[in-house]
């Protein structure tokens, strides 16, 4: 009898039907067991969290890269923003404001030292922070109100540059308050009286008003002489307007108007001077009365303002009269 092989040939497995896994019907498993066997061996696996703590107890580090571009896109945007802002201030403002302020910047000497202290490559930060500054001037100084840039930006801007020169020239001087103040006193300076001539100089006394008339009697006749030629040269002068040709108009007449301007500035000396004898004359003529009285016995006698007032005034009437009854 031949000995049959304990290994199933392919046949037999072939021909052997599928095998089942284990359940309850089979009797491996308890029906009423809660307990999951296969739970157990899946507990005694530590979870991802339990090794991640484990790794950084024990000093494991996992490298990550930064995130450089966003920040980079985050600055570039934040300038371009500031750039069109800028860009929409200086076209809002005049074609001369912005020259003006350029000049100024390329004239200025914090501009200059700056930009030999860090080159031609300087930070783009700084250079829009110095072209804020200027917009915020310029639109202060023209009254567009708000200016784009803050107090503190602009203070912060132009704390390293302090400049003591005006904004404009009708601002105030500022002056620097870290300088000693001079010990020498300012005297205020009297003005001196240039004396040319010692008669009228107050050295010499009061003016005797008689005297002087006297010292000087042929002045009212040069001024009558004057004022006759100066009359008979406005009356040439109208008689040369009215026949001179019609290009020769303009000069006569203000030949004519000059000749006429000091006419009136020559009457004018002449009546003051003879107003003046006038009244000299009534009080010489007045005085003398009241010396004669006193001779007699009459007491001291001082004349009022109101009287002489009076008197002048009656004699200016008589002489008003006297010309009115020589003119009839």
């Amino acid at each position: 009898m031949a000995r049959r092989s304990a290994v199933p040939s392919r046949a037999d497995a072939r021909s052997a039907p599928a095998r089942k896994y284990a359940s309850p019907d089979d009797g491996v498993l308890d029906e009423d067991s809660e307990v999951d066997e296969f739970a157990l061996g899946r507990e005694d696996e530590p979870s991802d969290e339990e090794l991640e703590e484990e790794e950084e107890q024990e000093g494991m580090v996992q490298w990550e890269p930064d995130d450089w571009e966003g920040e980079e896109d985050e600055m570039e945007s934040d300038d371009e923003d500031d750039m069109t802002r800028l860009r929409e201030g200086l076209t809002s403002l005049p074609l001369a404001a912005v020259m003006k302020a350029q000049r100024s910047l390329r004239k200025s000497p914090s501009d200059s030292g700056s930009e030999n202290e860090a080159g031609p490559s300087m930070p783009k930060e700084q250079r829009l922070a110095e072209m804020k500054m200027k917009l915020a001037q310029m639109q202060q100084r023209k009254g567009k109100g708000k200016a784009s840039v803050s107090i503190h930006e602009s203070e912060e801007a132009a704390a390293p540059s302090a400049d003591l020169k005006r904004q404009s020239k009708h601002a105030p001087v500022a002056m620097s308050t870290k300088r000693q103040v001079s010990r020498l006193r300012q005297v205020v300076d009297v003005q001196k009286q240039d004396r040319r001539d010692p008669r009228f100089s107050s050295v010499s006394g009061q003016v005797n008003v008689d005297l002087h008339a006297k010292a000087y009697d042929f002045l009212p006749g040069m001024l009558s002489a004057e004022f006759d030629a100066l009359k008979t040269a406005v009356a040439m002068a109208v008689k040369a307007e009215r026949t001179c040709a019609w290009a020769d108009k303009p000069a006569r007449t203000a030949e004519r108007e000059r000749l006429e301007a000091e006419l009136g500035k020559q009457r004018t000396r002449l009546e003051r001077t003879r107003r003046e004898a006038r009244d000299r004359e009534v009080l010489a003529k007045v005085k003398k009365e009241e010396r004669e009285k006193q001779k007699q016995g009459k007491g001291a006698w001082h004349m009022k303002q109101s009287e002489k007032r009076d008197l002048l005034l009656k004699s200016r009437f008589e002489s008003l009269e006297e010309e009115g009854a020589k003119r009839r």
